[in-house]
């Protein structure tokens, strides 16, 4: 194999490089931004569930008052299949 062709197929060469102070404050830095960014996360999506329980439990509440409102005048409209001319079968 020429030299080239061998080059191609071996593994790139990466300096090895002392850890110093600037690197260390450099390392933690970027952890200390990674922590936070983990953390604001975790918060939005408590909040996020959160509030959508909340509003999940306000449309059902409104579905009650609904269902409420609509039994309490029910007397006053004919049924519908009546009206309709549909009969339902009763099974006994």
């Amino acid at each position: 194999m020429d030299a080239s062709r061998k080059a191609l197929f071996q593994s790139p060469h990466v300096p090895t490089v002392e850890p110093t102070m600037a690197t260390t404050t450099t390392t933690t830095n970027n952890n200390a931004m990674i922590l936070n960014t983990i953390e604001l996360e975790n918060a939005t999506q408590f909040y996020r569930s959160e509030t959508e329980k909340e509003l999940h439990s306000q449309h059902l509440q409104k579905i009650r008052e609904n269902i409420q409102s609509l039994t309490a005048d029910a007397w006053l409209y004919q049924d519908p299949d009546k009206l309709i001319g549909f009969q339902r079968v009763t099974t006994h």
